[in-house]
């Protein structure tokens, strides 16, 4: 192992020593010792056995606390994380090369120790481990010879008579190794003598040159033929199906591969196909069943074949890959002699074939990411040796193939030193940018890449593009004499220990190498295996070096073949979740689940088999000869910690050899696991070990002299156990730093290597074919189940070994003790406390580990694996839980979660709940629900108490009501809602408050609701101002969810039309069952108000404040007691009694549902008949901060307007219910209506403002488009340039310009531009202000009407403020009408006047400030006359001299006041002729208005009877008098002026004669 022990965990609970009686272990003789209390529940036994059958044990805790759970899980993670670190995620092999001074250096065993690599010894018959070759080949072989038949391949042909084509090798996945003699080829198992099931096939009438198994193409052939036998010879190439069937009809476990039992040959007559007198030589396949031929002449070829012949494709045919037009043109005499194809492997994760061919050239060709594509040559290393010379580390290369001498090998041996005689794949697990090793003739090896230096990224997988050597190897050096002891004894004759080695055959897989080496003792051979060492000195920290441990055996014969043995697939899914790639198989990491690797072999003596000793398998070994000092040596070797490891392996092994519970997993493993004997035996190596190594191995575990104790350290005397940065000390009890024991250490390793395969990785795989969604366990049941009991083995022994080092502690503490030793005695208590409690935690996880593996595995088969059944039946989030967010396949849930996480519960507790309602469902009655609690409770009893018993008894109480009716009904139910509120914690909420609802037991499932949601925050701490507020709300809200389901269905059923009813009911039906949808949904609301759980009524108010207008008139119906508190919150106020009016002065923006918020109370206001409050909150709203426009917290003008509008008019309402009671204060509402009604009026300012400046910007707009247009600038540009001005870059708007348009301009238009842009910019400015601030009428008026000229609503704005300075109101009217005469056109000024007058008149009339009237005459007077303003006038025509008095007479509505200003006008001394004129003019007409006025008057007082009055006679008497005064003021002006008055002289003479 590389790296250091695991650090030490330390528990952070308090430990209390106390007395129990123990009933004594047999063979131990003690009684009474302590016991470390480690929670409430250390009183009592922590463990309980009850009786089983054989074989099956069960075993569970008392208690398990969750806080021993989730500390074991802290301690289980980071062990986890570590452990991989060390031997799962190693670094890249290229890495190991790349590093500085690496070098690769050998090592060998260790004196005393057993050698790693043995024969095994299958049968009594085979001699020195080797089965001989079956009888009929050797019949064969000696038919072939006698006949002279053929020629010989091997390296002895130069002594044969008569040549005879044979061929051998292995087919490793249906456990059978193969030969051929000339024609014939002969199948059988290697691996037992007794029925090896030979099978011989002579189809062919040539010699065969190759043969190889490959999987079948789907569809093809039928269903009991998985593989394919490729035959070929020098003139076709034959497919033979083959047929595996187990014995005695019993199927193998996992799939037809572990079946091989017996064999039989399908011939296929109709897939053959002609070579073309090409000799194949080489044979690989896809996973897929493409089958790739390599042939004599060094072409690749591929074998097609289909289910029949088409238009298209032939049922059987063979296509050449690598031929091309230049290989066509040029003659074979140019080009060289080809070099047959040797060898040929596929890299099934990159998708690459390479090919080795007999002259030691490596070809690379691309099948594709998905290995579907033709195969394209992407590269070639022609010359071996020198691309070797380029390869690292460290110019290693250039010294190990420097020069190459052909006197640097055996003269009679076939392989040269130059020669590459092997190639292997390296997995991605092994190297990510290194992809393939090659081995040459002597030991030598090679490290290649087909990407380009530093190309992959791990996000993609690269297509490859070169080939090229980066990295060689030295060969392995042979182990000295004095290290070896085969079968042949010590000092088997061998070569010299520095003689370079001859290779004949190899092998390479996960970083483990065979090689078949050359020996002096030609009828022998040399087998060398290294591998990672995996002992301390090989892997501390700051070594460079790679070493290899190196061992060898002397094989007879010639090795052929060398095939790995792979483990049952039971086993594997143990360690390796199918669809996960976890690396290669490390020796270290998977040595509690998996037997040691074995390698099957074939030499021209026979078939052998090889076993490679793992480093438990030497401490089996070591621990079984009983020497202490090699024990010793092997923990200092490996490190205590992972020794402690591998000795608990098997000490807590799961059966005793030999026995009857061996004998029960045995017949177990063959007829319920459906293993073959051979798998079988895989196993119980695994599962089982002798009594005598079990006992041993405790002994050693427990003993301090090989796993050490745990001590307080002396200089940690004030330390606590974590470091801390801070150097303050506040005093206080402080944690002791504890070094922990090897025991602790190994332990967590064990129980880190057992779970980690499911522990951070889901356990439940979810597989979408289209709408159907199937769903299972990720491990297969019965692997699960070796896993459950390798941990429950486990826990139990570590639970009976604490136990058994108290008594030992207590035995120890007996007598007289020093001082001294009193203290160091009460440090190792200390220290051991703190491991136990260690092992406390990490057994509590484990035992709820085990329990929840369980029980996935009986939900599994209780289903017969169709888990649908169960997760379909959830609801809420356990069956969120199983959805993947969009992707077709994945898993979910890992163990940790299930485990120690509290949704991870809430599913587990789902499932069996849907467990039990699925067997309800199919079941009968209560007794066999009662039966199904009953197995639940004795498999999972920390999973399954008594609460679930009550809770399982309440469902099925509900599922009889469902059938009964009336008062039984009622009954039923209320006795199931009594059990479900004495549990609430163990309730599945969702499926029980659906049961409730489809019984109509709505007010019960309310209170259930409420009661668990209160459960799981007793203390209230949603409520509270503390850190884990929010989870807590979460959790209770998960409970409120479903009442609020049920509402919302109800709501909307209530709501739903009769004529958009989808049911085939009558209208008045459909109507009848809206009606009481919403009678329902009435009363399950008022019950939720009736509730006092607070965080529930929030929940409540804020679902139903989201569902609309229609569900808040609901709440507010309601009037419950917390809203109006709740609704304050929302808009972010004082939740207390005060009114809003006296804390609350301004608001901040608000975002639309605070906005809500208070509409809603606003609305509640309403329904109290508290209006004066609803108009304040409506003027808050109105008056509130605001952002930017685009932000969703803006409010526009409008919507100020319209809430003042609202206000206004919730302010009045007050008035029209003077009758009923209210809380509103007299004196508040009518000044609240007084300041509303002002503020009304400002922002309908605001708003012409906006309207006003808009405009002006947009005329402006306009203009520069003109400019634009004249200067020939695109219309992009001047956009471009408002856009800028819009976004507020308002300052140097001459040099925005010239950046945008540059030369675009010349320097008159820039400056043009930059006026119109200046002025733009202004507006713009303005109008934003206008949009997102609410102005005063002070602010309006300085800062916008009167800068800008508005004199229309400036005059509105002074007579709202009631303005008293009376020159300043005459100024402002003279700035109006000189506006108005501007702005109009030629001879229309006078009317553009009077029309502004009698606008603004008909608003300030009869206020004498803001409408002067003698003022406004003599202005329209001197404007009809053209002498105001001067010099810009021009009499107005006759015919318009009316317009001015029927102007204000529209505006005063009566004759009197106009007379008496016109009056004081003509009488004016200051007057000139000319005015005086035309006031003259202008009092006819007011004249006559008076006469008509007189003359109704008149007629009315005579048509009423009996009244007599004098004022007709008074108004008649003045207006005479008024008409001869004017009548002699205009003789007068006709004689001063000269003009010819007559016309104006009669109209007087008119008027005065009342009579017409």
């Amino acid at each position: 192992m590389s790296g250091p022990p695991p650090s030490a965990w330390r528990a952070q609970a308090g430990t209390e020593y106390v007395e129990e009686q123990r009933t004594p272990r047999p063979g131990t003789g003690w009684t009474d010792r302590p016991v470390v209390n480690n929670g409430p529940d250390a009183s009592s036994p922590l463990w309980k056995k009850s009786a089983g059958r054989s074989g099956e044990k069960t075993r569970f805790l008392g208690a398990v606390d969750s806080s021993r759970v989730r500390e074991g899980s802290d301690i289980l993670s980071k062990v986890i994380k570590e452990d991989a670190g060390r031997n799962l995620h190693m670094d890249d092999l290229e890495k190991a090369f790349r590093v500085q001074n690496s070098s690769t250096k050998c090592s060998f065993q260790q004196p005393g120790w057993p050698q790693t690599v043995r024969i095994v010894n299958n049968t009594a018959s085979a001699q020195l481990g080797i089965t001989a070759l079956p009888d009929v080949i050797r019949e064969k072989y000696n038919v072939s010879l006698a006949a002279g038949s053929g020629e010989i391949s091997g390296s002895n042909a130069g002594d044969a008579h008569q040549p005879v084509v044979c061929l051998t090798g292995l087919f490793p996945s249906i456990r059978r190794a193969w030969a051929t003699v000339d024609n014939a080829v002969f199948i059988w198992k290697f691996d037992s003598e007794t029925d090896p099931n030979v099978v011989q096939y002579e189809g062919q009438e040539q010699a065969i040159s190759a043969v190889a198994l490959a999987p079948v193409k789907p569809g093809v052939f039928w269903e009991a033929i998985q593989h394919v036998l490729v035959i070929c010879t020098s003139v076709e190439v034959t497919l033979v199906g083959i047929v595996m069937q187990s014995k005695g009809g019993r199927g193998g476990y996992g799939s037809l591969e572990s079946s091989y039992e017996s064999m039989n040959l399908q011939p296929l007559p109709l897939y053959s196909v002609s070579t073309d007198t090409v000799m194949m030589s080489s044979i690989c396949a896809t996973s897929e069943g493409r089958i790739f031929l390599g042939g004599e002449n060094g072409h690749i070829y591929e074998l097609s074949y289909s289910v029949g012949d088409n238009w298209r494709n032939k049922r059987c045919s063979l296509v050449c890959h690598s031929k091309n037009l230049l290989n066509m043109v040029i003659p074979t005499f140019l080009r060289g002699a080809p070099s047959p194809v040797e060898q040929l492997i596929i890299d099934e994760e990159r998708g690459i074939m390479y090919a080795r061919t007999r002259a030691s050239t490596i070809q690379v060709f691309d099948l594709g990411e998905d290995r579907r594509a033709n195969p394209k040559k992407v590269a070639e290393i022609s010359d071996i040796i020198d691309a070797a010379r380029r390869g690292g580390p460290n110019g290693l290369g250039r010294q190990l193939f420097a020069r190459e001498s052909g006197n640097s090998y055996s003269r009679t041996s076939t392989t040269k030193p130059t020669d590459l005689v092997y190639i292997a794949i390296l997995d991605k697990s092994a190297s990510q940018n290194l992809h393939l090793v090659g081995i040459m003739g002597d030991g030598r090896r090679l490290f290649l890449s087909t990407f380009s230096y530093g190309y992959y990224n791990g996000r993609t997988t690269p297509r490859p593009s070169e080939l090229r050597v980066k990295y060689v190897m030295r060969a392995p050096d042979r182990p000295p004499f004095g290290s070896h002891k085969g079968v042949f004894g010590v000092g088997s004759p061998h070569r010299s220990h520095s003689e370079s080695l001859v290779v004949e055959y190899a092998f390479c897989k996960e970083g483990l190498y065979l090689f078949s080496c050359e020996a002096d003792d030609h009828s022998h051979t040399q087998l060398l295996l290294t591998s990672k060492d995996f002992t301390l000195g090989a892997n501390a920290e700051g070594t460079n070096d790679i070493v290899e441990s190196v061992t060898m055996e002397l094989i007879r014969g010639h090795v052929c073949a060398i095939a790995e043995m792979e483990p049952p697939e039971v086993l594997k899914q143990t360690v390796q979740v199918k669809g996960d790639l976890y690396g290669d198989l490390s020796e270290v990491l998977h040595s509690a689940m998996l037997p040691a690797k074995r390698f099957s072999l074939v030499s021209t003596s026979g078939t052998l088999i090889v076993e490679k000793l793992r480093p438990v398998d030497l401490l089996q070994n070591l621990v079984e000869s009983g020497n202490r000092d090699h024990i010793r040596n092997f923990f200092q070797n490996y490190g205590l910690a992972e020794s402690a490891c591998m000795c608990l392996i098997f000490a807590a092994s799961v059966v005793r050899s030999n026995s009857a519970d061996a004998d029960f997993w045995l017949d177990e493993l063959k007829s319920s696991f459906g293993l073959e004997a051979d798998e079988a035996a895989a196993v119980m190596q695994v599962i089982a070990k002798s009594p005598f190594v079990i006992e041993e191995a405790r002994k050693v575990f427990s003993d301090p002299d090989f796993t050490g104790r745990p001590v307080q350290e002396d200089d940690s005397l004030g330390e606590i156990s974590t470091p801390v940065a801070s150097t303050f000390d506040m005093g206080g009890p402080r944690e002791p730093k504890i070094k922990f024991s090897a025991r602790l250490d190994g332990f967590a390793l064990l129980a880190a290597r057992l779970l980690r395969p499911v522990w951070d990785i889901g356990v439940f795989s979810i597989d979408a074919r289209g709408s159907k969604v199937e769903y299972g366990l990720a491990m297969n049941t019965k692997s699960m189940r070796l896993l459950e009991e390798r941990i429950s083995s486990l826990v139990q022994y570590m639970i009976e070994f604490t136990h058994h080092q108290e008594y030992i502690l207590s035995e120890d503490s007996r007598g007289y003790i020093s001082e001294n030793g009193r203290r160091t005695r009460q440090k190792v208590e200390i220290a051991m406390a703190k491991e136990q409690s260690c092992i406390t935690s990490l057994c509590s996880l484990l035992q709820r580990c085990y329990e929840t593996l369980k029980m996935l595995r009986m939900l599994q088969e209780k289903t017969n694996g169709n888990l649908a059944l169960l997760v379909n039946r959830l609801e809420g989030p356990p069956r969120d839980f199983f959805s993947l967010s969009g992707k077709s396949s994945g898993r979910k849930g890992t163990l940790h979660e299930l485990v120690v996480m509290d949704e991870g519960d809430n599913l587990m507790r789902s499932l069996v709940s849907a467990l039990m309602s699925y067997k309800m469902d199919v079941s009968s009655g209560a007794i066999h629900l009662k039966e199904i609690s009953s197995e639940l409770e004795a498999t999972c009893p920390t999973l399954f108490q008594s609460e679930d018993r009550i809770f399982y008894d309440a469902r099925m109480s509900l599922r009889s009501a469902r059938k009964a009716s009336g008062a039984e009904r009622n009954e039923l139910i209320q006795n199931a809602l009594k059990m479900l509120l004495q549990v609430p914690l163990v309730v599945n909420i969702y499926a029980v408050f659906s049961e409730l609802i489809d019984l109509k037991a709505y007010q019960g499932a309310v209170d259930l609701v409420i009661q668990a949601a209160a459960m799981r925050d007793p203390r209230n701490i949603a409520l509270q101002n503390d850190a884990r507020k929010e989870d807590y709300q979460r959790v209770r809200e998960e409970c409120y969810v479903l009442v609020i389901e049920v509402l919302t269905q109800l709501k909307t059923s209530s709501m739903t039309e009769v004529a958009l009813t989808s049911s085939p009911l009558s209208a008045s039906k459909a109507e009848s069952e809206s009606h009481q949808a919403m009678k329902t949904y009435t009363k399950i609301l008022s019950h939720c108000m009736s509730s006092n759980d607070i965080c529930f009524h929030k929940y409540l108010y804020n679902q139903l404040m989201s569902m609309g207008p229609e569900a808040q008139n609901d709440l507010i119906q309601q009037n419950p007691a917390y809203l109006e508190e709740f609704l304050r919150e929302q808009a972010g106020l004082s939740a207390g009694p005060a009114p809003i009016h006296t804390i609350v002065k301004k608001l901040p923006a608000l975002m639309p549902k605070a906005v809500d918020a208070l509409e809603v109370l606003g609305r509640l206001y309403v329904h109290r008949h508290m209006f004066s409050h609803a108009a304040y909150l409506q003027l808050l709203l109105g008056e509130r901060l605001n952002v930017s426009e685009g932000d969703p917290s803006f409010v526009s003008l409008e919507k100020r307007q319209q809430h003042l509008l609202d206000a206004m008019r919730l302010a009045k309402s007050r008035s029209q219910h003077q009758g009923l009671q209210s809380p509103d204060s007299e004196g508040f509402s009518n000044s609240l209506l007084d300041a509303l009604q002002c503020k009304v009026e400002i922002i309908a300012f605001q708003i012409r403002l906006v309207d006003s400046l808009t405009s002006k910007a947009s005329s402006c707009e306009s203009e520069l488009m003109q400019v634009g247009g004249e200067y020939n600038i695109p219309r992009q540009s001047i956009d471009r340039l408002t856009e800028l001005v819009n976004k507020g870059v308002h300052e140097n708007i001459s040099m925005l310009i010239q950046t945008e348009l540059g030369n675009l301009i010349t320097a008159d238009g820039q400056e043009r531009l930059t006026q119109l842009l200046t002025s733009y910019a202004g507006y713009a400015m303005k109008t934003l202000n206008l949009v997102t601030t609410f102005f005063s009428l002070e602010d309006l008026y300085n800062d916008f009407a009167r800068p800008e000229c508005m004199w229309v609503l400036c005059l509105e704005m002074l007579h709202l403020a009631q303005f008293s300075d009376v020159q300043m109101i005459k100024d402002h009217w003279d700035m109006c009408l000189f506006a108005a005469i501007k702005e109009s056109v030629d001879g229309q000024s006078l009317s553009a006047a009077c029309s502004i007058v009698r606008d603004l008149g008909n608003n300030f009339y009869p206020n004498d400030v803001s409408f002067p009237m003698q003022h406004l005459v003599q202005r329209l007077e001197e404007i009809a006359a053209g002498i105001w303003p001067a010099g810009e006038g021009s009499p107005a025509s006759s015919d318009v001299h009316k317009l001015i008095p029927k102007t204000l007479l529209e505006v005063c509505g009566a004759s009197e006041r106009l007379r008496y200003v016109y009056d004081t006008l003509i009488e004016r001394h200051t007057t000139t002729n000319v005015l005086r004129l035309q006031y003259l003019k202008s009092v006819i007409v007011v004249l006559e208005f008076a006469k008509m006025e007189m003359l109704k008057s008149k007629s009315d007082f005579r048509s009423t009877p009996g009244i007599l009055s004098t004022r007709p006679l008074r108004e008649a008497g003045l207006l005479v008098e008024l008409c001869d005064k004017y009548l002699l003021q205009a003789q007068s002006l006709s004689s001063d002026l000269d003009l010819n008055l007559d016309d104006l002289v009669s109209s007087f003479e008119r008027v005065k004669n009342l009579d017409k």
